[in-house]
């Protein structure tokens, strides 16, 4: 689960980049291409990529990969494969005395949950900070939480020790393992 460490470990474990991992989901959506169109459709640029460049004093490098630009209920254990297959790779990069790498990973909330799930149950004995978000509106919609949403992701990447899968959403981190869906509100 997600422990803090302690702020004097800060300098030892953190890191300055983050890896942006994009499945697809509400927060890439956008507005339809076509004047006759009805249905969103996925931009070109990460919706994480248009928020982290447009704070440049954030004090933190990030580099996008897209896996997969789909809505959630749309996301197959294919896909689950393919990021655990990335993460995996990213972690093989690491130099020797890098202490960690921080992902975020942005993908549809309706089954977020499910590919944390996943991912923790493959991912023992790591050394990434792993923190999944997401967006109840397109990041193009004025009032979308998807900026509050990322920046939440971005911040527990640097506070979770190595190992947490957490979930980041409307203020809250919760490990994945022990996150569930609220039959009520739906989040």
């Amino acid at each position: 689960f997600c422990l803090l460490f302690h702020p004097s470990q800060a300098t030892t474990m953190s890191t300055n980049h983050v890896h942006i991992i994009t499945m697809g989901g509400t927060i890439d959506k956008d507005y339809p291409r076509l004047t006759s169109g009805y249905a969103f459709e996925f931009g070109d640029e990460s919706a994480a990529s248009r928020i982290l460049n447009a704070h440049p004093n954030l004090g933190v490098s990030f580099d996008v990969t897209s896996i997969c630009r789909k809505d959630s209920l749309e996301i197959t254990d294919h896909e689950r494969g393919l990021l655990f297959d990335t993460i995996c790779k990213i972690l093989k990069k690491m130099s020797p005395s890098s202490q960690r790498a921080r992902i975020v990973v942005t993908h549809g909330t309706d089954t977020m949950v499910e590919t944390g799930q996943y991912l923790q149950k493959r991912m023992e004995d790591n050394c990434a900070a792993i923190a999944f978000t997401g967006a109840t509106k397109p990041e193009r919609f004025i009032d979308s939480d998807a900026s509050f949403n990322v920046g939440l992701a971005v911040g527990a990447t640097s506070v979770c020790s190595p190992g947490s899968v957490v979930i980041c959403m409307n203020g809250n981190i919760v490990p994945a393992e022990k996150c569930v869906r609220d039959e009520n509100s739906g989040l």
